[in-house]
């Protein structure tokens, strides 16, 4: 097998520029539109679609790596670190690193890279375990082939070898100089976009240079380079996108890292990719938007419980609260009686606050009622 490093021509990507024309512009355009959108959110909100958004991003992205992080852990950590600068004392040290590390790209779009702080990033993606040999913060210098395997222990198959750790210092440094030479902050506009985000991120994770945390640092290096493309933190859910199919994330990544340097089929599906991140990135400030009218229109006509189980079923996020609102639900949430969890959701069906779900069977089901923006016209609908 030939893996692309291995060729004579490595590492000269080659790709047809105007292939990606109309994806380019197709990003700018959706950009300025998320952008917009934020501008017309209240001061508030903008903070908590930010919030929102990261959060989505740092569970994804390691959920990529099959890593299962606590929301609620997650969005202590982003919004202490986007307030305050600090981490919450006794946090879960995974949620802790997945939030320091996108507030740190976010923060940092403007920044060259350096070996320095890529392995700070690594760092915060693989936080320090016990009982572990895993290099933080450098460069991994093991003898032993890095492979990515899957199968039996006898039968496995190898999807990628990287090259042996003695040529990573250089690969690195090969590749830190490219990406900072095109940056369009250095005004060299010749790689556009999309494609310098593409193919930073494929060429970074071809080296794989650290020990683990490969795939998150790579992925934020995208963040990275789409931000500087922008001129502006980018919003688009990256990981978020890549997750919902991480089978073919996965399979393009192998495709791409064997045989030639032709690079269009890698850079068109991670130009689908981004399209399809920043629809999502938009979802998401609909829903931020949805959750202000909704509280504008009845924060103040909910009780202390029903404004406790209101706020755990939007702490869901826009996937919604899985099976609706029901008594036993609500009486577990609020920690009240049956009699006063029917008391409270009768209430809030009166006053249009929540509506039944069709077919619920024996058992009642809600949802918070939608509330539309002022002047909405069901005509133009």
């Amino acid at each position: 097998m030939t893996w692309i490093w291995q060729q004579p021509d490595w590492p000269d990507f080659r790709y047809d520029r105007r292939a990606f024309e109309d994806r380019e512009l197709e990003f700018r355009l959706n950009s300025e539109r998320l952008a917009g959108r934020f501008d017309a959110l209240p001061v508030a909100s903008q903070e908590d679609a930010t919030i929102d958004l990261m959060l989505s991003e740092a569970i994804k992205t390691s959920a990529i790596e099959g890593e299962d992080l606590d929301r609620e852990s997650v969005r202590s950590s982003l919004l202490s670190l986007i307030t305050s600068d600090t981490l919450p004392e006794n946090t879960d040290q995974k949620a802790a690193g997945a939030a320091s590390l996108l507030v740190d790209v976010r923060k940092n779009w403007q920044t060259a890279l350096t070996h320095e702080l890529l392995g700070k990033w690594q760092s915060m993606a693989v936080p320090e375990q016990r009982y572990t040999s895993l290099l933080r913060g450098a460069y991994r210098n093991n003898t032993s082939p890095m492979q990515i395997v899957s199968g039996p222990y006898g039968r496995e198959k190898v999807h990628y070898e990287a090259p042996p750790a003695a040529r990573v210092p250089d690969e690195m440094a090969r590749f830190i100089d490219w990406y900072n030479r095109t940056s369009p902050l250095n005004e060299d506009k010749k790689v556009t976009g999309i494609v310098r985000a593409g193919i930073a991120h494929l060429w970074f994770e071809v080296i794989h240079p650290f020990d683990d945390g490969n795939g998150r640092v790579g992925r934020a290096i995208a963040d990275h380079a789409l931000s500087q493309s922008l001129g502006y933190p980018t919003t688009a859910c990256l990981a978020t996108a890549i997750e919902a199919d991480k089978k073919t994330y996965y399979l393009q990544l192998e495709n791409a890292s064997r045989g030639s340097l032709d690079v269009n089929v890698w850079l068109d599906y991670f130009a689908g990719t981004i399209i399809k991140a920043q629809e999502i990135a938009g979802d998401e400030v609909d829903f931020v938007l949805a959750k202000t009218r909704f509280y504008e229109a009845y924060g103040n006509q909910l009780n202390d419980r029903q404004a406790r189980m209101v706020s755990r079923v939007f702490a869901e996020g826009r996937k919604g609260f899985e099976g609706g609102i029901t008594t036993r639900k609500y009486e577990a949430i609020t920690k009240c009686p049956n009699r006063t969890a029917s008391r409270d959701l009768s209430d809030l069906v009166a006053k249009g606050i929540i509506v039944p779900l069709p077919g619920g069977g024996r058992t009642t089901r809600y949802e918070l009622a939608v509330v539309e923006p002022a002047g909405f016209d069901l005509e133009k609908k």
